[in-house]
């Protein structure tokens, strides 16, 4: 009875009247309806499609688990005037703020594209909105706190955030993911449309429990002259499975896609990567790095597409995986898809293999032992995504992390 009660959750008269009883818009509503639609719909995602070669989830059940309607996120940081950081069910019912969030929620990542996808289009109850108006710039990073410790064993949540920068504007989004021991599905959409000239930065602190499964898409368009930045740093969790797009849609606009990951035990990191240059001059630069002890494992699988129109692109693609077990595993295929021949460079690389030899011997030489070595060398890794946002707190909170995973790690 249990099972058939959460399967009922899930469908579409469940959900229309879930979304009214909260009051919400009626295209909101339609919206909601669409996904649970799409979601009875579809089927999931199987080994034989490239993006879930390695990542195996055609036994699970979506929706034999159930969603926490006591979850939401905390969102805090100073905001600028006009600006807007907060609950997207406020922003959706707000009369000034309301049409922004109905032209561009779902935009970018419809529902019909993929089960997680349209459970999350359906099921999300609270959400985060980021609005930065044109020509403002907020002066410190906007927190956006994913709690789950008090989720019940066998739960699911379902983060949304929509992020819309206006023309030269500037906006820094931290995602903090912590759960408890229970299992847990976590399903994530988040979807940044940057104006022209703006300046976007996206960073995820991967914390989950080691019972939690995450799936997360994140997509971003650009306008022309703006500059998105996307990473990861990745240490709890299960499973982490995370797809991370740029849609380089404006002429000379950049986007940069950085993840870094450190596994022990049975973890696994799923990272896929999309820089699809649209427009001409644009730019794009990937590097995905994973350290791997125990029999943890990390996949990578990532794209990057020049258009026909994409003339005088420029775009590097680099994953280095770190093996500090026997019994560690990484697979790594980078693609490359060049429809013209005119562009300034586009490259790729993928090492797997362990700790350089002549730098460990280097700190050792230097009086550190074999672990305290290790934890330098990756904390290095997470130091190159926090050096892009100066946030010392991340910083120390990051160097403790990894400090007490490697005490513990086979290696």
């Amino acid at each position: 009875m249990a099972e058939t009660t959460l399967t009922q959750t899930y469908g579409e008269a469940a959900v229309v009247a879930a979304s009214q009883g909260r009051g919400e818009p009626g295209w909101l509503t339609e919206k909601r309806a669409e996904s649970a639609r799409a979601f009875e719909a579809l089927p999931m995602p199987t080994p034989k499609l490239r993006p879930w070669k390695y990542t195996d989830v055609t036994s699970m059940s979506i929706d034999g688990h159930a969603p926490d309607a006591s979850f939401a996120p905390a969102v805090s940081g100073a905001v600028p005037q006009g600006a807007f950081a907060g609950s997207l069910v406020e922003a959706a019912a707000d009369a000034t703020l309301g049409p922004i969030v109905e032209t561009h929620l779902g935009s970018l990542v419809p529902p019909t594209e993929g089960k997680f996808i349209a459970a999350n289009s359906a099921q999300w109850q609270h959400g985060t909105f980021v609005y930065a108006p044109r020509g403002k710039a907020f002066e410190e990073p906007v927190t956006v706190a994913l709690d789950a410790t008090s989720v019940p064993a066998n739960g699911a949540i379902f983060p949304r955030l929509l992020v819309v920068a206006e023309a030269a504007s500037e906006v820094i989004v931290l995602i903090r993911c912590q759960s408890g021991a229970e299992e847990l599905l976590a399903s994530q959409v988040v979807e940044v449309v940057a104006g022209n000239d703006s300046n976007v930065r996206l960073v995820f602190h991967v914390d989950w429990g080691l019972a939690t499964r995450e799936f997360t898409t994140v997509r971003a368009r650009t306008g022309n002259g703006a500059d998105v930045r996307v990473a990861t740093l990745a240490i709890g969790g299960a499973l982490v499975k995370q797809s991370l797009e740029c849609i380089l849609d404006g002429e000379g606009s950049r986007g940069r896609i950085r993840g870094v990951a450190l596994g022990d035990g049975t973890q696994q990191f799923d990272f896929v990567t999309l820089q699809d240059h649209v427009a001409p001059k644009t730019q794009s630069d990937v590097q995905i790095k994973t350290a791997l002890a125990g029999a943890s494992r990390s996949i990578y699988y990532g794209v990057t597409r020049v258009e026909e129109t994409g003339l005088g692109a420029a775009a590097e693609q680099a994953n280095r995986n770190l093996l500090l077990s026997a019994h560690a595993k990484a697979d790594s295929d980078p693609v490359l898809e060049i429809l013209t021949n005119d562009v300034v460079r586009c490259g790729h690389g993928a090492t797997v293999g362990p700790v350089d030899q002549e730098a460990f011997f280097y700190l050792q030489s230097r009086g550190l032992d074999r672990r305290q070595a290790l934890k330098l060398l990756v904390a290095g890794f997470f130091n190159s995504i926090i050096d892009d946002i100066g946030d010392e707190e991340l910083r120390e909170q990051i160097a403790e992390q990894v400090e007490r995973k490697l005490a513990v790690a086979d290696v």
